[in-house]
């Protein structure tokens, strides 16, 4: 596995890194309307993206370029016993798309986005651990 200051995988983390940002940023807004909790999510699934893509990377994996997080942790793979991340990027899959688009009717609160930026912070740290060799 590549090291993460290895130029093909340090950029898919930045990246992660802003994203993640993004998302702190609106949630600690006190005046965040309902499309911007909606970005809020779209940025967290970004990052939790990223952050697998930076994985794909550092195993010399191709990095297809789809949004469905669960297509790309399956190449991983991502055991069983990592339910925990399983369960994060199944919570994060639907923001890829979805809040991008005004007429699909999902309802964004700062609940939803906040609980969205956990599990980004989640998948990111797991992805960094793996990194890692954890």
């Amino acid at each position: 596995m590549k090291d993460i200051d290895n130029q093909g995988v340090a950029p898919w983390f930045a990246l992660a890194d802003a994203d993640i940002a993004v998302a702190r940023w609106v949630c600690a807004s006190s005046d965040a309307t309902p499309e911007l909790f909606g970005l809020a999510c779209f940025h967290a699934q970004q990052a939790a993206e990223k952050a697998i893509k930076g994985l794909l990377a550092a195993a010399d994996k191709p990095t297809p370029r789809t949004h469905d997080l669960m297509v790309l942790a399956a190449a991983l793979p991502v055991g069983a016993e990592e339910s925990e991340i399983i369960g994060a990027l199944a919570d994060l899959a639907e923001y890829g798309v979805l809040p991008r688009y005004p007429t699909v009717g999902l309802v964004l609160s700062r609940e939803l986005a906040e609980a969205a930026l956990r599990d980004a912070v989640v998948v990111l740290g797991w992805s960094r651990s793996r990194l890692a060799g954890g």
